[in-house]
């Protein structure tokens, strides 16, 4: 039985990794910030409700 650790993620977990490793130090901090939190996810889920998210299939690479 697989644990949470070692699953593959969801496709939009993938697209928030996608989009986390693209930003620069000082967006990454702007982002925890506007989420009031220390947690990527929710900086991810920050930028999601904002409505600036294509709204299509990413792939990773």
């Amino acid at each position: 039985m697989k644990n949470e650790h070692d699953r593959e993620p969801t496709p939009d977990e993938a697209a928030g990794m996608v989009w986390w490793n693209s930003l620069a130090d000082s967006d990454r901090a702007a982002w925890l910030a506007r989420a009031d939190s220390a947690i990527p996810a929710d900086a991810w889920a920050a930028y999601k409700r904002l409505g600036v998210v294509e709204r299509q299939p990413r792939t990773v690479n």
